[in-house]
């Protein structure tokens, strides 16, 4: 029986070690997955709604110079040349060869949270005698978590080469949220953007705070 106590428990511990030594490698990117996500259907959303079919056919040169204080200006130059290729604009990479410039603008695109929490907050409790203290979680009986994106895009359209005004696109706004709730400390979420990525079949990402 003693052989039998010691061989299991040597099976543990070997079980355990062996579990520990594959477990995965984790990291993070600097911006959460739900930022990135956030951003991005702003992006989506705003420059896929304009309209820029009546210069279907027309070669166009993309002035993307007042973009240059935007963290995800690539992403957003990106979005604007698949939206034109769309409607049937020709880009060129040479302003010489273009019927038109289009500068692009953007005046925001950010993130903002709110937070609305009922419940117990954090409580730090001082051991006595001692300088360690503990500190109680907080208890949420209603929270709720709202992660928005906000962006607003606008198009200034020229005749090349003399630059003479053709049409004026202004204010081009979009938005979404992602929101965690939690109600008698069951939490679930909420959100009015895509969270669906196919590879083969579909997958629905659980995304975390």
């Amino acid at each position: 029986m003693k052989k039998l106590i010691i061989w299991c428990c040597s099976g543990w511990f070997l079980a355990a070690f062996l579990s520990g030594c594959s477990a995965p490698r984790v990291s993070e990117t600097g911006r959460t997955a739900v930022e990135q996500f956030l951003l991005s259907t702003v992006v989506e959303r705003g420059i896929g709604s304009v309209d820029f079919s009546q210069f279907s056919e027309k070669k166009v040169f993309v002035d993307y110079d007042y973009l240059e204080s935007q963290v995800d200006k690539s992403y957003i130059k990106g979005v604007v040349e698949m939206r034109m290729a769309e409607q049937g604009l020709i880009v060129c990479r040479d302003i010489k060869e273009a019927d038109y410039i289009v500068q692009v603008l953007c005046g925001v695109l950010a993130t903002d949270t709110s937070k609305l929490m009922i419940g117990t907050p954090s409580l730090p409790i001082p051991i006595p005698d001692t300088s360690i203290s503990v500190a109680i979680p907080e208890i949420p009986v209603f929270q709720k978590l709202t992660r928005s994106g906000f962006g607003r895009f606008s198009f200034n359209i020229l005749e090349a080469p003399s630059r003479k005004p053709v049409k004026v696109i202004p204010g081009v706004e979009a938005s979404t949220y992602y929101t965690n709730w939690t109600i008698l400390l069951v939490p679930f979420k909420s959100y009015d953007m895509p969270l669906q990525i196919k590879e083969g079949t579909q997958t629905s990402f659980d995304l975390d705070y």
